[in-house]
Parts: structure tokens; sequence; C-alpha cells
């Protein structure tokens, strides 16, 4: 029997089972994936307190260190379901054993939203890509366009034109929604932009060669010689355990929680993205020690 089980190995989980393990918790995290979540996809981070920059690999493995020198990491772990059980305890269950604990925190992030675009399910991985950092090499002294106007897009492109693509963003309203120092360092880059323009299809011959964008205030359509499309457009929140035991969720999916990351149900706690917060590491982080905070007060 834990004590706690940590369902996501972001930013959040990871703090929390920090936290966790030096109150002397016994705890684990679980992730279907790599530890460090989404972040391992950030190309450059330059806004996390005490560090002036550094990849979100970097970052998310030296979190990943510390936290395992307190608890155990269980990557490659999928949680199929969570479920209440005997004694206000519960069940995790995994696709290789079933497992006991007292208190239960979910931060299982959330996932990059794709566009309902001709060609783009077709091209994924033959150039149309979610991951700057992941495939920004293979398109070094190539035109791609980046498609989105907010933190995430503005960052993907600058981090494209800093190793040498040859980028422009594509975007649908006639300012961008990101940060005044991205938007500057934009303008200092001299990234074009397409303004008030969305895309419309992905075309090519077994690879992406051409991107048709369409502009709402001219109607017109323009045809773009591109090698790679990358989607930068926002997320949803992966909330398909706590909507299977109906765990309170706002309208766009993300999980509710009370100041101290308390769900709808006694025991089960959220922190990081699902929650639907600034989607900052730091706040991610202090969300989970706030959530592992509490659950060792609750188990003096």
């Amino acid at each position: 029997m834990y004590d706690l089980v940590i369902i996501g190995a972001g930013p959040a989980g990871l703090t929390a089972g920090i936290y966790a393990g030096r109150a002397g918790l016994n705890a684990i995290i679980l992730d279907a994936g790599q530890s460090g979540g989404t972040v391992n996809t950030a190309p450059l981070i330059e806004n996390y307190p005490g560090i002036d920059k550094i990849p979100g690999t970097e970052l998310m493995k030296s979190m990943t260190e510390q936290t395992k020198q307190y608890i155990e990491i269980r990557e490659f772990t999928k949680v199929e379901y969570v479920e209440c059980s005997i004694g206000s305890t519960f069940e995790i269950k995994t696709s290789d054993e079933l497992i006991s604990t007292r208190y239960v925190i979910l931060a299982t992030g959330t996932q990059y939203k794709t566009l309902p675009v001709e060609g783009v399910d077709e091209f994924t991985g033959r150039g149309v890509s979610y991951c700057a950092v992941c495939d920004g090499t293979f398109f070094i002294d190539q035109e791609v366009i980046v498609v989105g106007g907010g933190n995430s897009a503005a960052t993907e492109a600058l981090y494209l034109n800093r190793i040498g693509v040859k980028c422009s963003i594509v975007h649908r309203r006639d300012q961008l929604r990101c940060d005044a120092k991205l938007v500057s360092d934009i303008k200092k880059a001299g990234i074009k932009i397409y303004w008030n323009s969305e895309l419309k299809s992905v075309k090519g011959n077994g690879r992406v060669e051409e991107a048709i964008i369409y502009n709402k205030k001219t109607g017109e359509e323009t045809c773009l010689n591109v090698s790679g499309v990358f989607i930068a457009i926002g997320y949803n929140p992966n909330n398909d355990l706590a909507k299977k035991i109906d765990i309170m969720c706002d309208d766009l999916g993300y999980i509710e929680t009370d100041k101290n990351m308390k769900t709808s149900i006694d025991g089960i706690y959220a922190a990081g993205d699902v929650t639907g917060s600034v989607k900052q590491i730091i706040v991610s982080a202090g969300q989970g020690a706030q959530a592992a905070t509490r659950i060792q007060n609750l188990l003096l």
C-alpha cells in the first residue's frame, strides 16, 4: 500500500514526488511516456527563475534525476484506470499490475491540438510536426511555416530561425498573442508573418511540398512552397482518467480543484496543466508542491 501515487512525470508530478519523498511518504510516480512530459519538446526556456536559458530536455533531465533521489519513477507505464476501493483507498490499474494507494495526484498534463485540415494527418511525420526541437534540424536551409500566434508558436519560430531554418508564421489574427518580449524577438529576427490567415491544406508527394493558406480578410488563397508545417495552436487536457470516475471538469475539460489542488473526489488531487492553470513550468511545479504538502499534512 502506497501513501501516494502520482500519475504523470512532468514538472507538476516530479515536484510532487520531491516533496512527497522528502516528507517520508511511500510514493511512486507513473508515466505513460518519458519523464519530463511536453517540456521535453521546448526548444529553449528563458523564464524559469534562477536559470537564464536552458533547453527543455536539460531542465527536465535535471528535475528527473533530483526526484529519483527520493522516490521511484516508472516510465512507459500506462495507467488504465483509477477506482475507489475499500476504506477510502484507491486501486490503480496499469498494464502490468494493480497498485493500492491512500492518495492520488493526477498530473497528466495536456497534448498538442491538431487541425482538421486536409493533409495534416497524412503528412504528420513527413513534414508536418508539432515539435521544433524534435524535428527542426531536418529542415535547416529549407522553407517552413509555423501555424499559431501564442507563446508556443513564437518560441517554435524563433528556435527554427536560430538553427538556420527559413521560417514564417501563419496566424489567424492581426496581432500575435504571445509575450511582448517574444514579439520583439520575432521582429528583430525578421520572421515574416502572414496575418489574418489560416492553413487550408497541405500537399506533397510523399512529403510536404506545399501549404495552401487562406486570408480571411481578402478571401485570397496563397500557395507556399514549403518543406515543413509546424503546428503550435495550443493543447487539450489529458483528462481520460478523471472523466472515467466523474471528477468535475470545466467546459474545456480541465480538472477543477480547490486551493489545495483537491478534486471533487476526496483523496484525489490534480496539479499542472491538466488543471487549466497558466501553462508555465513554475506554476505546475508550485501546484505539485501544494498538492503533495496537503497530502503530507493529512497523513500526519
